[in-house]
């Protein structure tokens, strides 16, 4: 009966720990362009998104000052540009040139640990009773295809964790499919969920997906995704996506962390958006 009672008190532990940390595995910064498709010679301004559902309004949280480490953007020739800040979620580009322009941002990077008692931010240096510790990379990505040329649109912006077109998705229709290649520090990477869905999404609009895995429910402030699927050996995979609207791909990675002394694991998050006309 002892040896019963604490295995359930084990259980419950690990429920709570779980029911408490959701949001942080969920959340994504996502990058909201005014106008994805523009000329030559306009500005564009570039909202942030933050938060862990993608709504009508593309807006989720407000994200706070401080949070934001770094937005930046690369032209079609692969020069770096400035963007102008307006405020904490919203910056502006000059667009100047044809071709396909990528804007990056993350967010700093940090630590929480899980306790028996919940989640705290710090790593296991810090945290008395450590149960485990995540250092967390959080990041998004888009892509302006300027003046109707796609010049460079799949070259890569060094993130750790990259999503990158192969199609141009100006030219895409209701139903077509998204070609993507998904990159972990420069490489291919195999046999990974990658998860799709599009402003305004609900669980009640469509029925799931054919890609979307079985008994794949949304939970808590854990996002819902119409399209689901799996990356092949050489890290690709395509999208089949049934609507019109703005689309945002998310991704997923945790792999070891450098000293377990440290931390358990990294965790690598990443969003990039998109629109289908």
């Amino acid at each position: 009966m002892k040896k019963d009672a604490h295995r359930y008190i084990l259980l419950l532990t690990a429920v709570l720990i779980v029911a408490i940390c959701p949001a942080a595995y969920a959340h994504n910064i996502w990058l909201n362009p005014s106008n994805q498709f523009p000329e030559v010679g306009t500005t564009v301004d570039i909202g942030i998104g933050w938060g862990h559902k993608f709504p009508a309004n593309r807006v989720d949280e407000e994200i706070k000052e401080g949070r934001v480490e770094a937005v930046r953007a690369i032209d079609p020739d692969g020069m770096a540009v400035d963007l102008s800040k307006v405020s904490t979620g919203l910056y502006r580009l000059k667009i100047d040139k044809p071709g396909a322009y990528l804007v990056t941002a993350r967010i700093k990077p940090g630590f929480f640990t899980k306790t028996p008692k919940g989640r705290e931010r710090g790593n296991k240096t810090t945290i008395p009773d450590a149960v485990k510790c995540t250092n967390y990379h959080i990041q998004g990505k888009t892509i302006l295809i300027a003046g109707g040329s796609d010049k460079n649109l799949s070259q890569t912006a060094g993130q750790p964790l990259e999503i990158v077109p192969l199609t141009n998705f100006q030219r895409m229709k209701p139903g077509d499919a998204l070609s993507v290649k998904l990159l972990f520090d420069g490489k291919p990477l195999p046999d990974v969920k990658v998860k799709a869905t599009y402003a305004g999404f609900e669980a009640a609009d469509t029925a799931p997906h054919k890609h979307e895995a079985k008994g794949q429910k949304g939970h808590g402030h854990h996002m819902h995704f119409p399209v689901e699927t799996v990356t092949d050996a050489g890290g690709q995979a395509d999208l089949k996506l049934e609507k019109s609207g703005y689309w945002m791909i998310v991704l997923s990675h945790r792999c070891p962390y450098s000293d377990t002394a440290v931390c358990d694991e990294f965790m690598h998050n990443v969003a990039f958006t998109f629109e289908v006309k």
